[in-house]
């Protein structure tokens, strides 16, 4: 399941500590009502944060300007949003590899620059964080193919098998991706 929140920017360290409390905020709501529980986020080292005394539910929170998004579910899950904005040829080539800066940059496709770079900006960090590799593999590293159906991303292969994909389009002006283990998934 699902769940999020928008909020109103104020600045950008005030929004960091919105944006946590409004995660955690959607993680209890989001174990109260599917499971009927309130747990504990704890986290080893620089692991991905788990739920102390359910090791069977697993989360994942994402913010951005003005959204925050919380994922639970009973098999591994990650979540992104970001907000579609103007960005930089050196961050695309940080975070792409060349056939994604190919994809980025055909104008024949009906998205915008902007739009194909952070659906598959939000598709990385959800599989990152999803498979609890976080910001430890370059995002580079992580390459994606898609194929377009008009302004929809269908057809979407990650870097290994075993992972189902979803994105969504929220107002217009924010990508939220969600990366969600297989059933069955060995990995």
């Amino acid at each position: 399941m699902v769940y999020l929140t928008e909020y109103d920017s104020v600045d950008r360290g005030q929004d960091r500590i919105t944006e946590h409390r409004l995660g955690r905020e959607l993680l209890q709501f989001g174990l109260e009502r599917e499971y009927g529980i309130f747990r504990e986020v704890v986290r080893e080292g620089n692991g991905k944060p788990f739920l102390k005394g359910e090791p069977g539910i697993d989360f994942s929170i994402a913010h951005t300007a003005g959204l925050v998004v919380c994922g639970i579910q009973e098999r591994r899950i990650g979540v992104d949003v970001e907000q579609i904005r103007q960005f930089d040829g050196r961050l695309m080539r940080r975070i792409c590899t060349e056939e994604e800066m190919y994809f980025v940059e055909q104008e024949r496709v009906k998205m915008t620059r902007e739009e194909k770079f952070f659906h598959l900006w939000t598709l990385k960090e959800s599989f990152l964080k999803a498979t609890g590799q976080g910001m430890a593999v370059p995002m580079r590293q992580t390459g994606f193919s898609v194929r377009l159906k008009g302004k929809r991303m269908t057809d979407i292969r990650g870097p290994v098998p075993g992972w189902k994909y979803m994105q969504y389009r929220y107002r217009d002006s924010y990508i939220i991706s969600i990366c969600e283990e297989e059933k069955n998934n060995d990995l």
